[in-house]
């Protein structure tokens, strides 16, 4: 059910994920950044076109140029949000950013282009200590970047949808939940706090690994060396499904490597595959399943959602006594 089709019938991506430059201004204690051995670099533009083309031959829902990188770190990336608007104008462009690097010439410039369909803002505390240890950024130079584009002159015109978000650590307090959500209150914004992910197992999180099949799975998530990795949680493409330097996108997505994690995934046996027995992304996909497993993998999935409440505010870990291991 509720899967995206081609008109030939086949399945074909909800999203692609495009890692313009794998290089990042922040080092937040949350992400496996750092732990990175593969070199940095920004994403050869005929070889970013080329994955755009590829795009262009199915229906393609959603878009967004990031992956493991900042997307502001690449120079080139208004020209980039422009081309994918020219080229993809039905498919929705998302840009997530930490906004450090997405300065007022920045936002004017995107504003230029007719903005994006989705800004998502990586903020995390309104704590300028707390802020500084977690992202290893300043504060201050963020929230002056962020109040310029959410100013009511220009809110509108950078993106018809915005998120401010929180990645709720194990120590996140409810006075830094509630404060993110009073400036977003103030900013005409929509406040998302989310638990922590464990990137399968690289970082710490309080969230036990569902049962259930994973969302990231019907996208693509193409590194800037054109290698397609199995998800965000596979910064270094070490279960690569393939490369679009010498296959397409969609090719790639229907491949056999592909396949078998989508498969293992509907038949209930997400904890039976590496890396995906220790990754705790809660987000489900459920499509590509009769409609009693579907019906069963919601069901799944909402009673993650109350047992664990990964989305919204709550009390730091210590004060929950919430269990880490599987559900």
């Amino acid at each position: 059910m509720f899967e995206h089709r081609a008109a030939d019938g086949g399945e074909v991506p909800r999203l692609v994920a495009i890692e313009t430059t794998s290089r990042c201004n922040a080092s937040c204690s949350f992400c496996p950044y750092s732990e990175k051995t593969t070199p940095k670099r920004a994403m050869d533009q005929s070889l970013f076109e080329k994955i755009i083309e590829d795009c262009r031959a199915f229906p393609l829902a959603k878009i967004e140029p990031l992956l493991n990188g900042e997307p502001f770190v690449d120079p080139r990336l208004i020209e980039r949000l422009a081309h994918i608007k020219r080229r993809l104008p039905k498919t929705v462009l998302h840009l997530v950013t930490n906004a450090y690097g997405m300065t007022p010439r920045r936002t004017d410039e995107i504003i230029e282009i007719g903005g994006v369909d989705r800004l998502i803002i990586s903020l995390n505390t309104l704590d300028g200590e707390r802020y500084r240890a977690v992202m290893g950024l300043d504060l201050a130079r963020t929230l002056a970047n962020i109040r310029y584009a959410l100013d009511a002159s220009r809110r509108r015109h950078i993106a018809r949808r915005i998120h401010v978000r929180m990645v709720r650590r194990p120590d996140s307090t409810l006075a830094e939940q509630e404060q993110l959500i009073a400036f977003c209150k103030a900013h005409d914004v929509t406040p998302l706090i989310v638990g922590q992910h464990n990137y399968a197992g690289d970082v710490e999180s309080e969230l036990p690994v569902p049962s259930y099949p994973c969302q990231m799975l019907d996208r693509v998530d193409i590194l800037s060396d054109g290698r397609v990795a199995l998800c965000c949680s596979d910064p270094e493409g070490r279960y690569a499904w393939g490369d679009v330097r010498k296959q397409s996108v969609l090719e790639i997505y229907r491949g056999e490597i592909a396949r078998r994690y989508r498969d293992t995934h509907r038949r209930g046996g997400r904890r039976e595959i590496e890396p995906c027995r220790s990754c705790n992304v809660f987000w489900p996909d459920l499509t590509g399943m009769s409609l009693s497993r579907t019906l069963h993998s919601a069901a799944e999935f909402t009673a993650y959602l109350i047992r664990h409440r990964p989305l919204g505010r709550r009390p730091p870990l210590a004060q929950v006594g919430v269990r880490t291991s599987a559900d």
